[in-house]
């Protein structure tokens, strides 16, 4: 790879972070596009920046284009080998439809995210593709699996010190379990 496009993507990215911080949205996109076209595929630099963009599209809704961006970051994560980082890409695809309330789509790539991250032994992981899984139940209005989802992700939480999300279990547990006793 050149070096000198490298630099050059990288310094786009830079950029891109600093519009994020001020809160515009379509400059950050804007240099994460050019950046994109300055690398060649399948290294993982390119998938981190396809990785950004998602989450910027998700901002701004764009669901259509975070889902082909977290798919491409996803293919080369997979072609890599990387497959924390590649389940990392299937968690995200999931919530993309877990916004657009395509509960089935989401369900299928948490459990694609799931099954890494227990091959793996991630618990980090795990544990939060349990709560997705739990959050995507609750919504469709499977309330007992979804209590038994985020009960496993709590105590993974607090197995490995996850205190925040652990806490925000806690809640979800609390308002499932007040639903359940209706």
């Amino acid at each position: 790879m050149e070096q000198n496009g490298y630099d050059r993507a990288m310094q786009m990215n830079v950029a891109a972070r600093e519009c994020m911080q001020k809160g515009d949205l379509q400059s950050a996109l804007a240099n994460l596009v050019v950046a994109l076209q300055l690398l060649p595929e399948d290294v993982e630099s390119k998938a981190r920046l396809h990785n950004n963009k998602g989450h910027i599209e998700v901002r701004l809704k764009a669901f259509d284009d975070a889902l082909s961006s977290f798919q491409k970051a996803a293919q080369i994560y997979d072609n890599l080998g990387e497959h924390i980082l590649l389940a990392e890409q299937f968690g995200n695809i999931g919530s993309v439809y877990r916004d657009m309330e395509q509960w089935d789509a989401a369900l299928e790539s948490y459990s694609k995210s799931l099954a890494i991250f227990e091959q793996a032994g991630h618990r980090t992981g795990i544990a939060d593709q349990y709560s997705n899984i739990g959050y995507a139940h609750f919504r469709q209005g499977r309330l007992e699996s979804a209590l038994q989802f985020l009960q496993a992700a709590k105590g993974l939480y607090d197995g490995i010190g996850e205190e925040k999300k652990a806490q925000l279990c806690d809640q979800n547990i609390e308002a499932l379990k007040s639903f359940l006793e209706k």
